[in-house]
C-alpha cells in the first residue's frame, strides 16, 4: 500500500513540475523575443509566417472612446473590480472582485521608417499600460464614471450613506476602475503571423499584409520597445519557475 507520505511527496512532485514547465515556456518565449530581430515594416511580404514588427500604432478603421477615461484609443481594456469581505476562521479576508470587463477597438496600423501593415488585435495577448482609478466606499464617482455606472446593469454605485442624526455613515464597498489602452502614436511591438492581403493596403506606403494570431501559438501586443516586452515576459515566467522548483525538491525531501 502507498503510504500517505508518498502520495503527498508525489502530488508535491507533480505540481513542481506543471508550474516549472508553464514557467519554462513564459522564459523560452521572452528569451525568442530577447533574441530576435524586428523586421523592418517593407519587408513583411517576403517574410510571411511568424514574424516580429516595431513602430507606432496608428488609426486603420478609426479609433474607439475608452469607456473610463474617455480617451480615444486603438484598443481598450476596461474592468470594473469591487473589493468584497469574507470571514475565515475568527478572522475575515478582502479581496477584489471583478464585476465587469471588456474589450474595444479593431484593427490598426503599425507604422515604421519604411512603411505600415495593418494588424487584427482579435486573439492577443496584450501588455499595456495599466491605469487605475480607485473610489472608496460611500464616495460619489465622478460624472464621467456614474454616466458608465449607470448605462452598466453588472456594476452599482457604491455612494450609499446612513443619516445618523448629528452626522452621516457612508456605506459601500471600496471600487476600482481599471483601463489598459493603446493609444495612436504610442510605440507598438507586435509578435505575430503575417499574412498577404490585397485589401490590407490601400494608400501609399501600405503594405498588403496583415498582422494575426492564426496558425501561430503566441499572438503579442504591447505598447513598448523590444526589450522591455521581453522583460515583461520574463516576469510571468520567473514566479512559477521559483514556486516551482520549491515544490519539487520539497517533494524529494519527503521521499
Amino acid at each position: 500500500m502507498v503510504s500517505g507520505a508518498l502520495l503527498f511527496a508525489g502530488g508535491l512532485a507533480v505540481a513542481g513540475v506543471a508550474l516549472l514547465a508553464l514557467g519554462t515556456r513564459e522564459l523560452w518565449f521572452a528569451w525568442q523575443i530577447y533574441r530576435g530581430e524586428p523586421l523592418a515594416v517593407y519587408e513583411l511580404p517576403n517574410e510571411l509566417g511568424p514574424v516580429e514588427v516595431q513602430g507606432v500604432a496608428e488609426p486603420d478603421e478609426g479609433t474607439v472612446e475608452s469607456p473610463i477615461s474617455g480617451s480615444r484609443s486603438l484598443i481598450c481594456e476596461w474592468e470594473v473590480q469591487e473589493r468584497r469581505t469574507t470571514s475565515a476562521g475568527k478572522g475575515t479576508n478582502t479581496y477584489w472582485k471583478t464585476l465587469d470587463e471588456g474589450l474595444l477597438g479593431g484593427p490598426f496600423r503599425l507604422a515604421d521608417d519604411t512603411a505600415s501593415c495593418r494588424v487584427e488585435p482579435a486573439g492577443s495577448v496584450r501588455h499595456l499600460e495599466e491605469q487605475t482609478v480607485e473610489v472608496p466606499g460611500g464616495t460619489a464617482l465622478p460624472d464621467r464614471l456614474a454616466e458608465f455606472v449607470s448605462g452598466n446593469p453588472n456594476v452599482a454605485a457604491q455612494d450609499g450613506t446612513i443619516d445618523l442624526g448629528v452626522t452621516e455613515l457612508k456605506t459601500g464597498n471600496d471600487q476600482r476602475f481599471i483601463e489598459r489602452r493603446l493609444d495612436p502614436g504610442e510605440e507598438c511591438y507586435v509578435y505575430g503571423r503575417a499574412h498577404y492581403d490585397s485589401g490590407a493596403g490601400r494608400r501609399g506606403g501600405e503594405v498588403n499584409v496583415r498582422v494575426t494570431g492564426d496558425g501561430i501559438r503566441r499572438f503579442l501586443i504591447a505598447d513598448g520597445r523590444e526589450r522591455s516586452v521581453a522583460w515583461d515576459v520574463a516576469k510571468i515566467g520567473i514566479v512559477p519557475v521559483v514556486v516551482g522548483a520549491g515544490l519539487l525538491a520539497l517533494g524529494l525531501v519527503v521521499v
